[in-house]
């Protein structure tokens, strides 16, 4: 479950943050320029949910399922 004021793991939300600015660049043409942070912000909170329900693998091997690292 996706919990929004839960910190994210730094490796998720740097990936989230570089996908979001690129998806808002693909409509960026159609946004006022003050909306442009709302869709970084919509973008974000999509990508960061799904990334943090991917299961663990080799390249994420610090990571748990929950998008937590162990021990913290």
């Amino acid at each position: 479950m996706f919990i929004a004021n839960k910190p994210a793991d730094p490796e998720i939300h740097e990936a989230a943050i570089r996908i979001a600015r690129r998806c808002r660049w693909l409509i960026q043409a159609c946004l006022r320029e003050e909306e442009w942070g709302d869709a970084d912000r919509e973008f974000y909170l999509v990508i960061r949910e799904e990334l943090e329900q991917l299961p663990v693998s080799k390249g994420c091997a610090n990571r748990t399922a929950a998008g937590e690292r162990p021990g913290a």
